[in-house]
Order: C-alpha cells, then structure tokens, then sequence
C-alpha cells in the first residue's frame, strides 16, 4: 500500500484492520508481525481514544524497523491527539528525515505547525505556514488558517478560511469538521448577541458542512424560533431523528407559537409530533403552558392532557 493511501485510512478509519488490532493489542494473540497491519491497529485505537495502546504498537513497530518512516509519522500524530505536543514535535521531525514522498511532506510541516500553534509558539508556526504557502497556496495552508483564527477566537475568519480548504479539498472528512466547528462557534456567539439572522446563517451552514451531525439543526431551529419562524424551525427538526434528544421542547415551542398567533390547525399539528417523540415531557409542558390551557376544551387539546397524570394529583382533564 502506498504511504498515502496508509495514511488516508488512518486518519477516516479503515475498519478492516479492526479485529486484528483488538486481537494483538486486547487479547494477546499474535498477529503476523506486518508494520502495516499493525499501525492500522494502532491508527483504530487511537481512534477510540485509546492512545497508551496506540504508541504501543508504533513503539514496538519503531523497534523492529527504526527507520520505518511511517510508524514515526502515526506516533506523531497519535502524540499529538493526546495532547503530547512537545514528543510529537520530535517524532514528526524524525519522520520528515525519513519520508521523501511530497506529498506527504506537506502533510507534515501542516500537521506540525498546528502543534506548534497548540504549544503558543506563534513566530514559529507562522514561519511553517510561510514555507508552504510559498510552494503553494492550498487546502493546507487554507487550514493552518483557519486553526489561527479558531484559536484566536475569530470564528467567522475561521470559517472563511476552512470554507476555502473545503472547496480545495472536498472529500477531506476532517476539514469538514472543523468548518462545522467554526460554524458553530460564529452561531453560538450570533445567538449570545441576539443577532438571529446570524446566528440561522451559521447554524445553516454548519448543518451543510456535516449533515450527519445533530447539534446543528437544533441550534438552527433555536434562531429560527427567536425570529418567530415556527414552521421554519419543524421543517428544519424534521432533518433529523425523531428520537434526538432534545428535539421534542424545540417542537413545542413552535406548535404554541403557532398556537398563540393564531394558527391552530398547524399548532395542533406540531403538538402531536412533539407528541411523538416525548409523550410525557411533552405532557407535562403542556399542562404548565397557560396558552394551551386556554384550550382546554378543544377536544384535540383534550386528547393530549387526558392521558397524563402527575403522581399525587388529579387528572389533568379531570378525566377517569
């Protein structure tokens, strides 16, 4: 395997190596001692978090090979997760005497400037950043970037720049992350400011850089019921799971909106999603809510309070 595709499978996680790895490092048994076999292991237990095992096997693949250029270059970056800095500093040196490939080096001198940014040595990451962006200005240099500025608090000047390394590198999952990091970073300090157009503009983009993730839609439905966009804010909820924590307050909150502006029919209608997803908090809420309790005799609110009965206390509807 080439040195980049072993490492490409490093940092997205190649599950194919999974049993091999839990079967050397977990259980004791040996696996064929192939350099690559086991940094695909450790690259999976530092994937979960478990870096003593992670160095592990790269300590003793560097025993067996010292010159294994690759088996220095996953210590560093493992060090580096663990928040080890100055160790993965002299271990990505080492690597950069070993490896010839350009690539990869480029990879190297970025993911070695973001230690020295996370150790506070800023003339000395500016001076890496300086050396690839003389070479040339891509997805790297747009990320080294985009760190500063997260660093330095500026969330939108992070996403800017982690927007331009997307578009230079779309399929780089990590990347990714962190333009939804930053996205939601700018959002949270648009929501603390009341700046809500803002703040929906942040989350929005957070929801596109990774989908997948949850947090985004909640907060953007949040800025979407700060600017009294009820239906906006269940179009939005209605993207992810029906079980996800805290989506069913969020509903609510849009069902009395429309209820107290008057839409009823679509009021009743988020009530009962809500409804779907937490029965009884929803119930709860709903009995404490003076805008509902206005339509206690409305048969639909009816049907909702009938089945909900506090420990202690009569029936809400007065109901047997």
């Amino acid at each position: 395997m080439k040195p980049r595709a072993k490492r490409r499978t490093w940092l997205y996680g190649a599950g194919v190596a999974l049993a091999a790895a839990l079967l050397f490092v977990g259980y004791g048994i040996t696996v064929p001692p192939d350099p690559g076999t086991r940094l695909s292991g450790a690259a999976i237990l530092a994937q979960v978090g478990d870096y003593p095992r992670a160095l592990e096997v790269c300590d003793l693949t560097i025993r067996e090979h010292p010159d294994h250029a690759e088996a220095h270059l996953f210590r560093a970056s493992i060090l580096s997760m663990a928040g080890r800095h100055i160790e993965a500093l002299a271990a990505y040196d080492r690597s950069l005497v070993l490896l010839t490939d350009e690539t990869i080096l480029r990879d190297i001198v970025a993911d070695r400037a973001s230690v020295l940014l996370a150790l506070g040595r800023s003339a000395e990451f500016r001076a890496q950043r300086e050396l690839l962006a003389a070479t040339a200005i891509d997805h790297r240099v747009h990320l080294l970037d985009g760190l500063a500025a997260q660093t330095a608090g500026d969330w939108a000047g992070a996403a800017g720049a982690y927007r331009q390394a997307v578009a230079a590198a779309p399929g780089d999952a990590r990347i990714a992350f962190r333009l939804w990091e930053a996205e939601m970073g700018r959002g949270e300090a648009a929501l603390a400011a009341a700046r809500w157009e803002e703040a929906k503009a942040a989350f929005d983009a957070a929801r596109e850089a990774v989908p997948a993730e949850p947090r985004a839609h909640l907060r953007a439905a949040e800025a979407r019921l700060a600017l009294h966009d009820a239906m906006g804010a269940i179009e939005v909820l209605r993207e992810v799971g029906r079980s996800t924590p805290g989506i069913a307050p969020l509903v609510f909150r849009a069902a009395t909106m429309e209820l107290d502006e008057g839409r009823g029919t679509r009021a009743y209608w988020a009530l009962q999603a809500a409804l779907q997803s937490d029965p009884e908090g929803i119930r709860a809420l709903l009995a404490a809510e003076p805008s509902w309790r206005r339509c206690g005799g409305d048969p639909r609110v009816l049907e909702a309070l009938s089945t909900n009965e506090t420990p202690g206390k009569e029936r809400l509807t007065g109901r047997q």
